[in-house]
Order: structure tokens, then C-alpha cells, then sequence
């Protein structure tokens, strides 16, 4: 495990397949979006679909639905986007540091934390129930707060203890962005 943690052939499938899922979904959000907003222009170009107050000149309904329809994609598209410089930061971590097994994380049942998952790292099992000083907060890419419960029984962590870093289950699977608690 000496080298780089992106090397190892699970964790750049997990990495892959979490980008390209996310890429699926920004593909099919914008194609539903940009079809829905071009069927109800033609269909009201048309007279097929009477809404209304399409009447007047600035739009009525259609002109709200349509800005509706606009403020939800651009929404899906932050978080899209966001999803995916969060696997950007991922990728760079996993090229700097190798993997280094851990005997466990523990998720804290208590804490809440807008930004993830409240965890801490077991860092040696020579210290038995002992953890690290400071929750962190992980989160996947593709879902934010799911955590595998099969990490509290063993993990694989790339990165700084005190700062950045990825956790995953052995193999590489299930890749997690952890970073500092704010």
C-alpha cells in the first residue's frame, strides 16, 4: 500500500463509477428540464395548451411555470456540479497519499452536522476504543449521508488525520470526502 491510494484498481472503479453517475444525473436533469421547457412553449405557441392568463403579454402562468422549471435546474445544477469538484478534491487526495488500513470510524448517533456525517477516525487498534481528538465530517459524492455501517469494523483512509481526507471500505469501495468538523 505504498503507493498512491488512486492507483489501486477498486478505488479508480469506485471513483468512475460515482463520476459517471453523477454525470448521468446532470445529463438526464438537463434533458428533462430543457424538454419540458420547450414542449410547453410549443404547445403554447400552438394553442394546443390553453394556460391561464397567457393571454397578456408578459407570459402569465406559462411565464411563472417556465421560471419555476428554470429555478429548479439551476438548483440540480449547483448540486451537480458540486458533486463533482467534491470528486475532483477526492481524486487529488487519492494521487498524494496512499492507502493506510484503520481498524475502524465510528459515525457519533448524537451529533448532527449540515455538511455530512459527524464521525471519528479509530486510527490504531493497539489503542483500543481510542479515537482521534476531533469529529470529522464525511460525506459521499453521490450520497452525501449514507453511511456503510461495515466502517465501523474496519476502513481504509488517504489523506492527513487533522485535515483532508478519503475513507473507504477495504477494496477501495465507497469512497467518502472527510474533512475537519466546522
Amino acid at each position: 500500500m505504498d503507493n498512491a491510494a488512486f492507483d489501486h484498481p477498486g478505488t479508480r472503479t469506485a471513483w468512475a463509477k460515482a463520476r459517471g453517475t453523477i454525470r448521468t444525473r446532470l445529463s438526464l436533469v438537463t434533458f428533462l428540464c430543457v424538454a419540458s421547457f420547450v414542449t410547453l412553449s410549443v404547445l403554447q405557441g400552438f394553442g394546443i395548451v390553453a394556460l391561464p392568463g397567457a393571454e397578456k403579454k408578459d407570459g402569465g402562468i406559462l411565464g411563472l411555470v417556465l421560471s419555476l422549471l428554470l429555478f429548479v435546474y439551476i438548483v440540480f445544477l449547483y448540486l451537480y456540479v458540486s458533486a463533482l469538484r467534491s470528486l475532483q478534491r477526492v481524486r487529488r487526495l487519492l494521487e498524494a497519499h496512499p492507502w493506510r488500513p484503520i481498524p475502524g470510524a465510528r459515525r457519533h448517533p448524537a451529533l448532527k452536522d449540515p455538511n455530512g456525517v459527524p464521525i471519528q477516525l479509530q486510527l490504531n487498534a493497539a489503542a483500543g476504543p481510542a479515537q482521534s481528538d476531533n469529529f470529522m465530517s464525511a460525506r459521499g459524492a453521490v450520497h452525501s449521508r449514507r453511511w456503510p455501517e461495515a466502517m465501523e469494523y474496519g476502513a481504509w483512509y488517504a489523506g492527513d488525520v487533522e485535515g483532508h481526507g478519503v475513507l473507504a471500505l477495504p477494496g477501495g469501495t465507497d469512497l467518502m470526502e472527510v474533512e475537519p468538523r466546522r
